[in-house]
């Protein structure tokens, strides 16, 4: 991961490309409740103040 920079804004959508969620400003380190999510794939895209995908990648919720 490159430097890290105040301004990233984290998404996370659903396998079917639904956002779910965004989290602007995000800290260095962070913590997801997962509770409210249901079973399944899950993307996640870290972006840079402008717009760019900085990083990307995938998980999955087990219940």
């Amino acid at each position: 991961m490159r430097s890290y920079d105040v301004n990233y804004t984290l998404f996370i959508f659903n396998f079917m490309g639904k956002k779910i969620l965004e989290i602007k400003n995000t800290p260095s380190r962070i913590n997801l409740n997962l509770d409210e999510f249901y079973r399944g794939i899950y993307i996640y895209q870290l972006r840079d103040k402008n717009g760019i995908i900085m990083e990307t990648g995938k998980f999955q919720v087990v219940k």
